[in-house]
């Protein structure tokens, strides 16, 4: 067989690892290709951030930060915007409208295109049919080259909270305990089948077969032990 040769092609090019997804715990450097503002239903006022990231061909969709809650004040995940905006080197992000796939669509271009380092945890859950699935959440963000948080930049600290968080990382399970492994509920109230249950019934008309049996043949009839497991036979 002879080797092949090689020509270049830009469209093979720029689609190079467009089909690799970020999947485990860990640091990622890479850029922000878009941000996207997500709002809560009728009756909330929380808002969210939702992030695409890419990472040198590795990309991880929608990575939501909440940072106003139901009732409209900041969380946690304000800090993780403003981390973010150092990250990217830019002091203010407003937001602009523009038309999407599916209709108008709150975007932050100023982050758009922008560098940051994430610190990407995997959570498993159980998705709307029963089957599983996993999402990658944002834990920490830092400066790409330098490795530190904001705080270590702050401080003139080393760089030492990125790799002390990625040891400790591990997936997070957010699934359903009533879903079995073929992606099928356990019915409200209605307990699974016990085969001990079913063993001892098998166990009671078996030796029953069997006493009428020797009933049959004029064989003394052995006396069938009484049965004390607590199972009920109906």
């Amino acid at each position: 067989m002879q080797p092949m040769s090689f020509k270049f092609d830009a469209e093979a090019a720029k689609k190079a690892g467009s089909g690799m997804g970020i999947s485990e715990n860990g640091a990622y450097e890479g850029v922000i290709t878009s941000a996207i503002y997500t709002f809560g239903k009728e009756g909330s006022q929380s808002q969210g951030l939702e992030i695409s990231f890419d990472s040198h061909g590795a990309k991880a969709n929608y990575l939501r930060i909440n940072f106003l809650g139901r009732d409209g004040e900041p969380t946690f995940g304000m800090g993780l915007i403003s981390a973010l905006l150092w990250s990217a080197g830019i002091k203010e992000a407003a937001p602009v409208q523009i038309q999407g796939p599916d209709g108008p669509e709150w975007h932050n271009q100023a982050l758009e295109g922008k560098p940051a380092g994430l610190v990407l945890q995997k959570t498993l859950y159980t998705k709307n049919d029963g089957g599983e699935g996993y999402k990658m959440e944002i834990r920490q963000v830092f400066k790409c080259g330098t490795r530190k948080t904001y705080a270590e930049h702050a401080e003139s600290s080393p760089p030492e909270a990125v790799d002390k968080l990625v040891a400790l990382l591990k997936d997070r399970d957010e699934r359903d305990p009533n879903t079995t492994t073929t992606g099928q509920r356990t019915t409200s109230g209605q307990a699974p089948a016990n085969p001990y249950a079913q063993q001892a019934n098998q166990t009671q008309t078996s030796r029953l077969q069997q006493a009428a049996a020797n009933r049959q043949n004029n064989v003394p009839q052995q006396q069938v032990p009484d049965f004390d497991d607590d199972i009920p036979f109906n």
